[in-house]
């Protein structure tokens, strides 16, 4: 079957973060494919990587991103390949990253260089070689500090309605749609407590203007803060009050994901084998929700059984316009499931990454993912089975997968010891390296609606006199009663009945 396409879009920093370390965990199990046979039956590496001419073998990510900062000396690979003999290109370590040999090989995947918020870029934490059109940079952010001061939608939208930055952005997206054989969408990641997430309503309008057919599923991304001042903390929630408006319009399906909490709790996320999780740090956190996404994806790339296509991705878990989707995962899951009983004793481990939404025992529908579990035929029939006894009301799909994920340099020291790294013997360290059994689930649920609701009575407790940014910089404070009067019309959607 041939691959179908999906674009990935990364917007902003933190985006860019998350997206350089889920490329790396992209990009082993690829290494092994023509060594494992498990990888090679369950994985089509070309759905998000891009192929060279002489060989279909996948090398590079199709991939846009999207920065505040230039020049960006990413390591590029130009569009013509050059094919090593053995033909495994497909992982191409950056100038920071060490030798192939010693990256697959090594145990001591940290880094004490990466511990806190502190490296230069986010170039630094990437594995790949990419496209010369994968980078890009915002021309028209004005100010000596823009990364500081891009705080607001408003400049985001303003930003790019600048006819030199919008049109190239376009161009660097027809590129890779143009070479794709059956495109099928975007996978867009951006950073939507800054001007980023005004940015992202805007290219989202021009996709679904030139690209009305094809799907899109939006990932919008909140960095946590340890102390957020009332100014700032007002612009963050306005901010995310007209992104859910944008998203609501012209997106497919979205996610908002975060380890912050943001309006409703004091209280960061808490993962029960992540003993040394710093969330503020966008570098750990980053590569948790990494890892989540590389869970959650992995239907999208599956060659047989679970094989989903964007489509279908969406049309599962979207009805009734309700397109904003809560998403849930479990890193590590307890690799030794084998009854009920054991499952229910995993299941707990699992957290969600939704602002404002604890469980998603209230579902409508949902497609829950578990990776790195042997005998999948046998623990199909059980967890559908499981499920079933769980939400005696909820539709839910579950795709089962052999391939774990994996620790990649620069992955962070979370978990190295934990007695939940997979032991299948099948699976050498030695060919690509510690290894893991993981859940990622996407929810359709009550309780996003919840979630809204509790937004809406943050956005309307916000003084005018907190906005001024947002006055002067366009937006009028109509706009943003009309947004507030939306975020319930949205909420409503999720009633019970």
């Amino acid at each position: 079957m041939a691959a179908k396409e999906v674009l990935t879009i990364q917007l902003g920093e933190f985006s860019n973060v998350i997206g350089a370390l889920w490329w790396n965990m992209q990009n082993v199990p690829a290494l092994s494919a023509n060594k494992s046979e498990i990888v090679d039956n369950e994985k089509d590496q070309s759905v998000f990587f891009r192929q060279g001419k002489s060989d279909k073998v996948a090398v590079n990510p199709r991939l846009l991103a999207v920065d505040l900062k230039g020049p960006m000396d990413f390591p590029i690979q130009n569009q013509e390949f050059n094919l090593s003999p053995l033909g495994i290109v497909d992982w191409i370590p950056g100038e920071h990253a060490a030798s192939l040999s010693e990256e697959i090989s090594s145990i001591s995947l940290g880094s004490c260089e990466f511990e806190s918020n502190d490296f230069h870029e986010w170039k630094a934490l990437l594995n790949n070689k990419l496209h010369p059109k994968s980078l890009s940079t915002l021309n028209n952010v004005q100010g000596v500090n823009p990364v500081e001061k891009f705080n607001l939608f408003s400049q985001g939208m303003a930003c790019v309605e600048k006819e030199d930055d919008l049109e190239y952005i376009e161009n660097q997206i027809r590129f890779f749609v143009e070479e794709s054989d059956y495109f099928q969408g975007f996978n867009i990641l951006f950073d939507a407590d800054n001007g980023f997430g005004g940015v992202a309503s805007k290219l989202l309008q021009l996709i679904k203007q030139e690209y009305s057919t094809k799907m899109t599923f939006a990932v919008p991304l909140f960095p946590a803060h340890s102390t957020c001042e009332s100014a700032r903390r007002a612009e963050r929630l306005t901010n995310l009050g007209l992104v859910v408006d944008a998203l609501f319009e012209d997106s497919s399906m979205f996610s908002p994901v975060s380890l912050d909490p943001l309006w409703c709790s004091n209280n960061s996320r808490k993962f029960s084998e992540l003993h040394n999780l710093k969330p503020t740090s966008i570098y750990q956190a980053g590569a948790v929700i990494a890892t989540a996404l590389d869970t959650i994806f992995f239907p999208l790339q599956a060659k047989k059984g679970s094989l989903l296509s964007l489509t279908d991705f969406v049309k599962k878990l979207t009805s009734d316009g309700r397109k904003a989707v809560g998403m849930s995962c479990a890193i590590p899951l307890w690799n030794r499931v084998s009854n009920l009983e054991s499952l229910n004793s995993a299941f707990v481990e699992v957290t969600s990454v939704t602002p404002c939404v604890e469980t998603f025992r209230d579902c409508w529908t949902q497609q829950l993912v578990w990776r790195g579990l042997p005998n999948t035929s046998d623990f199909q029939s059980l967890v559908d089975f499981w499920s079933r006894i769980q939400w005696k009301r909820t539709t839910t799909f579950n795709c089962v997968f052999r391939t774990p994920s994996s620790l990649v340099k620069p992955y962070p020291k979370f978990f190295l010891d934990s007695a939940k790294l997979v032991e299948d013997s099948s699976w050498s360290p030695s060919k690509i390296g510690p290894h893991f059994c993981t859940f990622g689930g996407l929810h359709s649920s009550v309780s996003l609606g919840h979630s809204l609701k509790y937004l809406h009575t943050e956005l309307s407790k916000i003084e005018g006199r907190s906005l001024q940014k947002f006055f002067s910089s366009g937006l009028e404070q109509d706009d943003l009663l009309e947004n507030r009067d939306r975020i319930i019309g949205y909420a409503e959607l999720y009633e019970e009945n």
